[in-house]
């Protein structure tokens, strides 16, 4: 997981970035960016949200249809 950039605007930061991994069950590698939109008062962040390609997640978590023995 890597942060690439940092957008903030009043209230709120944007942090960008990109992730890869593999899913042990699948051995299927996944890349995917993205953004954390966190809001932050008195210092301290009161929300977070995340968006992620989740589709990229679920392809590689498939298992095969008709897997070997």
């Amino acid at each position: 997981m890597e942060a690439r950039e940092f957008v903030a605007q009043g209230d709120r930061v944007l942090v960008i970035g990109f992730a890869q991994g593999k899913i042990k069950a699948t051995k299927r590698a996944w890349e995917d960016n993205w953004v954390f939109a966190i809001t932050v008062r008195n210092g301290k962040p009161t929300k977070i949200r995340e968006y992620i390609d989740t589709q990229a997640l679920a392809r590689a978590s498939e298992m095969a249809a008709n897997p070997k023995p």
